[in-house]
């Protein structure tokens, strides 16, 4: 197990908090490690925030873990999650962690979801939020993605593709629900070069509805948290910035 001293250097070395951040992304790169070693998780595709942070190196700390659950049978999925995700944790807790699963845990309109409250060493407890939706019926092949990191041995898991992680963060996520962090990740995905021709020309068309969501956001209360100090310049003025990210890198002739 890491020891508190080098979480605390690692926190200096983010520019973040050692708790929750620190913790909490140590916490989710042991379970992570733990499920993509067993052989049913490759109907797990992984995807969100925590792998633009982790696959695609964004700077915004994560508070959940999202999947897409593809290939199984409706009536085997309930058993396939809970089995994945119980041997998980029981390999978390055999190197010496405690964990607990939280109150809501179980199947969902669309898929799962669930939490479970990981605690170690004098720290406080913190949260991993697992995010699970059904992709049956759509043929996908995820992508291999080794991960490399401060935390654990390098290990490989499994993530949606590029362009439809893009998609769903996008086109799903940030139109639907509108929270301040998809809009930083939108900000991440331009300026990463990760959008499509098609998608460019489909976030023109959106430019104005999200410039107008954005501006009725307080970025800097919603996001300082999540992000390290060097990246709070940013959101002091962040739906003007999108929104010039937007006019500068979307723009297709």
């Amino acid at each position: 197990m890491i020891t508190q001293e080098t979480l605390h250097l690692l926190s200096t070395k983010y520019h973040t908090s050692e708790y929750p951040n620190t913790v909490r992304e140590y916490c989710q790169h042991l379970f992570l490690a733990a499920l993509y070693k067993q052989e049913k998780a490759q109907h797990l595709l992984f995807k969100g925030g925590m792998a633009l942070r982790i696959v695609y190196m964004s700077p915004r700390f994560s508070e959940d873990l999202d999947f897409s659950l593809f290939d199984t049978k409706i009536h085997e999925r309930q058993t396939l999650i809970e089995d994945i995700f119980q041997n998980a944790l029981v390999e978390l807790e055999g190197i010496g962690l405690q964990v607990q699963l939280g109150e809501k845990f179980g199947p969902t309109t669309d898929g799962y979801f669930g939490i479970a409250q990981v605690r170690f060493s004098d720290y406080p407890p913190v949260n991993i939020e697992i995010n699970i939706s059904s992709r049956n019926g759509r043929k996908l092949t995820g992508n291999l993605a080794t991960v490399a990191n401060d935390f654990v041995s390098v290990y490989n898991l499994l993530q949606l593709p590029q362009e439809e992680l893009v998609e769903e963060k996008i086109f799903g996520a940030l139109l639907n629900r509108h929270k301040a962090r998809d809009f930083y990740d939108l900000y991440f995905i331009i300026r990463k070069g990760l959008l499509t021709i098609d998608q460019k020309h489909r976030l023109s068309r959106a430019k104005e509805t999200i410039a107008r969501t954005a501006a009725g956001i307080n970025f800097n209360e919603e996001l300082s948290a999540l992000l390290p100090a060097d990246q709070h310049l940013i959101i002091k003025n962040f739906s003007g910035t999108l929104l010039a990210e937007l006019d500068r890198q979307v723009a297709i002739p």
